[in-house]
């Protein structure tokens, strides 16, 4: 009685595995053409947020060109302006402490004024850049940290070059030109170009890059279609990996059952890959999901196309 329920002979068995898979040939002949077009239909979503990714690219390194003339221009405007005080005033302590002649003081205050201009337009064009291409990126990179780090470099910069020119009154008003104009130069080039263009906020949802939304939901749909087409096809091969496993000693099914376990790793292999890039906050990791499950989705029609020809093969000698 108990082995009635707990032993299936060969020939049962055998009867399991045809019918297991002339069902799988049926299903991949009535699906095959749609699961091409389905592949087909996320390798070009994939291939379109790749592109989106390197035209925003391109857009971002412009629009950091964009500002940083915008930075050269009010950081060296403004540059000028702040250093012909920061000289005036320079010139004036000086004069009044008995320490520079007039002649001295004159050509501080050009030197200064010329300084604060190049260190201005320096650093502004350096912040206006780094700051519009972060803006591209949806990365707000305007806060204290980046303010102090351009009005040390304009002041520094601005510095060196007034007391290369005007010694120490040229120093004085070069620095703080080159300061403030960085400030100025760095605020202006990002203020205009938030004006001119809306960029939308940094979230999680735009994996890094708010333009790339359309193309990553049309993305994921046309996964999930995938791996929906495929699904009626991985439940038979399972059930065809069970069958093998109890003819495991048959050398006639060896080459079945290796062929149903490259396909079942494909197919989930490209599930984990899709799963990880739903959860991936991190841009560059995301698109080297895009890309990997791209080229496994390639992969898993041909392996079809092998399972279907070791099938067929095997069917003749059952």
């Amino acid at each position: 009685m108990w082995s009635t329920f707990t032993f299936n002979t060969s020939a049962d068995i055998s009867k399991n595995l045809r019918t297991s898979l002339e069902t799988f040939v049926r299903l991949y002949g009535q699906r095959k053409d749609d699961l091409q077009q389905a592949s087909e239909h996320f390798m070009h979503a994939a291939a379109l947020v790749d592109k989106k990714h390197e035209d925003d690219k391109m857009a971002q390194a412009l629009l950091g060109v964009f500002g940083g003339a915008i930075g050269i221009v009010f950081g060296g405007v403004t540059g000028g302006v702040w250093a012909a005080l920061g000289a005036v005033s320079a010139a004036t302590y000086a004069k009044f402490c008995g320490n520079v002649s007039a002649a001295s003081a004159t050509v501080g205050f050009v030197g200064g004024v010329f300084g604060g201009v190049v260190g201005g337009a320096f650093s502004g064009f350096i912040g206006g850049s780094v700051g519009v291409a972060a803006l591209a990126a949806g990365i707000e990179a305007h806060g204290i940290v980046s303010d102090s780090l351009w009005f040390t470099v304009g002041f520094a910069t601005g510095g060196a070059t007034g007391s290369t020119f005007g010694g120490s009154v040229g120093a004085a008003g070069g620095a703080v030109g080159g300061g403030f104009g960085a400030l100025h130069g760095t605020k202006a080039a990002v203020y205009l170009v938030r004006k001119a263009i809306d960029f939308p906020s940094k979230t999680k949802v735009r994996k890094g890059n708010g333009k790339l939304t359309k193309e990553v939901v049309t993305m994921q749909k046309t996964g999930a279609d995938f791996i929906k087409s495929v699904e009626p096809l991985v439940d038979e091969l399972k059930t065809v990996q069970e069958i093998c496993d109890q003819m495991a000693s048959c050398d006639a099914v060896k080459g079945v059952a290796n062929q149903t376990a490259k396909t079942l790793a494909a197919v989930n292999a490209m599930e984990k890959t899709m799963n990880h890039s739903q959860m991936e906050a991190d841009e560059s990791e995301f698109l080297r999901c895009v890309k990997e499950a791209s080229s496994q989705c390639k992969i898993i029609p041909v392996e079809l196309q092998m399972m279907r020809e070791e099938v067929e093969k095997l069917l003749v000698s059952l």
